[in-house]
């Protein structure tokens, strides 16, 4: 192929590429997000990202389109500057508009959409959110409001009484303000809410076309304050008059753009509007379209060849065509601003550092050493970017970083203990350049919380629990990472060795040691120590508390009750009345569980069923030694089984209770002849005699005394009564069986028959004279040798024996027993006298 099939084979290439793909246009360095004060002012730079077309030779420079969410006129139009080195594109940078008032409390976060396009190319969208900041600080007036001219507030003459017709406006609301007017001469009034109102009688035809100032101050409950002027025309209502909207704007506008570019736009309100600029005369730096109100720059503007453009103040004027009288001004504030090129340089360009946990607030952790090459002069802001947590923990005091809140060691374990942030340093020019210093802080971790107590503090356990059983578990918290590593130990209250608990030393449970008794303590107080582990750069920084921990033993049914005496032994009479207790058992339990009486029941030993319980009173039946009754024992060996419970577990114990029953009768006197009549019936007199009970050596040397003296009474008495008897009055005068038996009868009967016995013994005849003494019928009469002694007062006779009874005076019941034993009554009357 020739040279001219090459050629042929390019154009191909060039006309099958022509129209085959569309190229796109790049927005480059526009970030996601920026932060902004709720005091910046009309101007500020809010963002400035670069704009590439892909056709290098694109004619006319791109327009990029601003919209904003919620709508608001705060943000001004993209201002695009070319550059054409290293290559052409261009820098795009957005502003806050003149009217911008921004206000974190209604409004905190603004998104922004950009579009641009350059000529024959795909659009670029992109979106930045805007968010702003809350400032404290005084009130702040508007700058419209607070400048010499102030407000300007026009009203017809006709409007309603105390209508309001101007309302003072903060940049920043706050509440708790007051409103008041400095040396007010006019018919004006303010209330509370900042609202200037109409007269109350509105305005009278002399107020039409005049002017009132007011001087309105506005103070903050601190005492902090901010002023400003409003002046309010009233209008005649004949015709509309010419006004502008805003007194004052301010406009910001970037150097070297060309000769007649759109700096700003002014807008009236009224009738055939004419513009004008009438101070300064002579500016020549500055024209304005009468009829549109544009304002475009006359030539370029250049810094570096006329500083003095920097600052321009221009009064626009606005007319009625037909009424030129019927005009209103505006101030225009223009700035031109540098160009800016080259981004700050600083030192270190990076920070890494490591810190304790406790670094107090405001500790500098470094000092940046940052220039601006375009101007030296220029100032520089500084602010920390990163993510919330490790954003809000910095921040820049000038170029100096510090501690903004406390270096959590604790918080900061899920970011491996780092905190990453960037510091931002952005100069003034236009557009603002930056410059960003990564930051690497390693937190290392500082002791600084105690362990900390449970909640609950109490457990219980009963009383049989085995050596191991767990009681409970103490919960201690530490909130130093490693979180709730904790040692736990028994410092006192376990009781004397070997201790009733032991404790797990990582667990924290309580398990049971020794032997627990509920009768002998219910409460143990454990004071538990609790110490940090691991939690401090240096292991030998622990912290350590006391907590006291309450065990209640719990009281379970494990002691047989007891008796006290659990043995007794009675003497009692077999004529005892079988009404009177005999015994009262006295039986606890230490088991203060049981809340049941006891029960008492008789087990053994009982014989005959003589004797029964009631509760734990021992009571008797009457008992019976004739010779044809039930043979009865003498001594009764009775058990008394003593139970604690109706339930399981059940504990009983036995008392024994000896009883020895002595039998009583009286003998019932008796003569072998009936021929016998008494003179005088025998009165027998029973006496109980009540012994004093003294320990028992003196019982028995008493006794012993007592039978010598008894012994020689007996041989006293046997020698004056065996003295020979004079004439029949030794023959004992003594009744046969019958006779006895009446004589008996005689001594139960009614004292009504009794005086008829009486009556009919005084016919009777004694043989003999009765000498006082009784004779056995069983034993031969005249028989000095079977003669009884005296009986002895208190002592009573034998009773219902076959034999005659030998004198036994040795053999005494206890004391005890006769004293609790009363015999039965004499009914025997008294003998009658004839």
């Amino acid at each position: 192929m020739g040279p001219h099939g090459h050629q042929s084979f390019l154009l191909l290439l060039a006309l099958c590429a022509t129209g085959a793909f569309v190229s796109a246009t790049v927005l480059s360095d526009l970030p996601t997000t920026v932060s902004v004060m709720e005091s910046a002012g009309p101007g500020t730079i809010i963002v400035e990202f670069n704009l590439t077309c892909q056709n290098e030779s694109s004619v006319p420079t791109p327009a990029p389109a601003l919209q904003s969410t919620p709508p608001t006129s705060f943000f001004n139009q993209p201002i695009v500057t070319r550059h054409a080195s290293p290559t052409v594109h261009y820098s795009v940078q957005i502003t806050l508009s003149p009217s911008a008032a921004l206000d974190a409390r209604q409004v905190n976060q603004y998104t922004l959409t950009v579009e641009a396009t350059c000529p024959e190319e795909m659009p670029a969208n992109g979106q930045l959110f805007v968010r702003v900041h809350t400032v404290d600080g005084p009130p702040q007036c508007m700058v419209r409001f607070a400048s010499q001219v102030g407000e300007l507030v026009q009203v017809p003459e006709d409007v309603a009484p105390l209508m309001p017709i101007y309302t003072v406006v903060l940049r920043r609301p706050a509440s708790g303000l007051r409103f008041t007017i400095e040396d007010n001469d006019t018919p004006l009034t303010i209330d509370h809410a900042g609202q200037v109102l109409a007269p109350g009688s509105g305005f009278i035809p002399a107020h039409a076309g005049q002017a009132f100032r007011l001087r309105i101050l506005v103070t903050d409950s601190s005492g902090r304050n901010c002023s400003g002027a409003v002046t309010v025309r009233v209008l005649p209502v004949h015709h509309p008059r010419i006004n502008f909207t805003a007194e004052w704007r301010s406009v910001a506008v970037l150097e070297k753009r060309g000769a007649m570019q759109l700096v700003t736009q002014v807008q009236a309100q009224g009738d055939n509007v004419r513009y004008e600029i009438i101070a300064p005369a002579a500016h020549g730096l500055y024209t304005i379209d009468a009829v549109t109100g544009e304002l475009h720059n006359t030539y370029e503007l250049d810094l570096q060849r006329s500083p003095e453009v920097a600052h321009t103040q221009l009064l626009v004027r606005a007319y009625n065509m037909l009424h030129p009288s019927d005009s209103d001004t505006m101030g225009l504030n223009i700035t031109v601003l540098s160009t800016n090129t080259l981004a700050p340089r600083c030192s270190p360009t990076v920070f890494l550092a490591q810190v304790s946990e406790d670094t107090p607030i405001g500790w500098t952790l470094v000092t940046l050493t940052c220039m601006d090459p375009d101007a030296s002069n220029s100032s520089l802001r500084y602010q920390v970017e990163g993510d919330q947590r490790s954003r809000y923990s910095f921040r820049m005091q000038g170029p100096q970083l510090q501690v903004n809140e406390t270096l959590d060691y604790d918080s900061a374990a899920s970011a491996c203990f780092q905190y990453m942030a960037t510091i931002l340093v952005t100069d003034s020019g236009q557009p603002p350049l930056s410059t960003r210093v990564p930051v690497l802080v390693m937190v290392t971790p500082k002791n600084e919380h105690s362990p900390a107590c449970p909640a609950s503090a109490m457990f219980s356990v009963p009383e049989d629990a085995n050596f191991g059983d767990t009681v409970g578990r103490v919960n201690g918290t530490d909130l130093d990472y490693p979180f709730d590593n904790i040692e736990y130990s028994i410092a006192g209250g376990a009781g004397a060795s070997p201790p009733a608990f032991y404790i797990g030393p990582r667990t924290g449970e309580i398990h049971v040691f020794g032997p627990l008794d509920y009768e002998r303590k219910q409460v143990y107080i454990l004071t538990v120590q609790l110490r940090d582990v691991a939690n401090d750069a240096d292991p030998r920084h622990q912290r350590s508390v006391l907590c006291d921990i309450t065990i209640q033993v719990q009281d379970t049914n494990d002691q047989p009750p007891r008796c006290t005496p659990p043995f007794q032994e009675f003497f009692i009479y077999s004529t005892r009345d079988p009404s009177l207790p005999l015994a009262q058992l006295q039986c606890s339990d230490e088991d203060k569980s049981t809340v049941l009486p006891l029960t008492y029941t008789l087990v053994g030993g009982n014989t005959n069923g003589r004797f029964r319980l009631a509760g734990s009173t021992l009571l008797h039946s009457a008992f019976s030694y004739s010779p044809d009754s039930i043979r009865e024992p003498h001594t009764f060996e009775l058990l008394v089984e003593v139970t604690d419970s109706l339930s399981a577990p059940r504990h009983s114990t036995t008392a024994t209770l000896v009883v020895h029953v002595m039998p009583w009768a009286t003998t019932t006197p008796s003569t072998a002849t009936t021929r016998t009549t008494l003179l005088k019936e025998p009165l027998v007199v029973t006496r109980t005699e009540r012994f004093w009970a003294p320990s028992p050596w003196f019982v028995a040397v008493l006794t012993v005394s007592m039978a010598l003296l008894l012994v020689a009474l007996a041989w006293l008495a046997w020698k004056l009564l065996c003295r020979p008897a004079l004439g029949k009055s030794a023959q004992p005068l003594l009744q046969d069986r019958a006779s006895s038996d009446s004589h008996v009868a005689k001594n139960n009967a009614a004292p009504g028959e009794l005086d008829k016995e009486t009556g009919h013994a005084s016919i009777l005849s004694l043989q003999e004279q009765f000498d006082g003494r009784a004779q056995d019928p069983n034993c031969p009469q005249q028989n000095s040798s079977c003669q009884h002694p005296p009986t002895v007062l208190g002592k009573p006779p034998a009773a219902n024996l076959p034999n005659c009874p030998e004198e036994n005076t040795s053999r005494q019941p206890p004391a005890a027993v006769l004293a609790n034993h009363r015999p039965p009554p004499s009914d025997f009357p008294e003998p009658n006298s004839s």
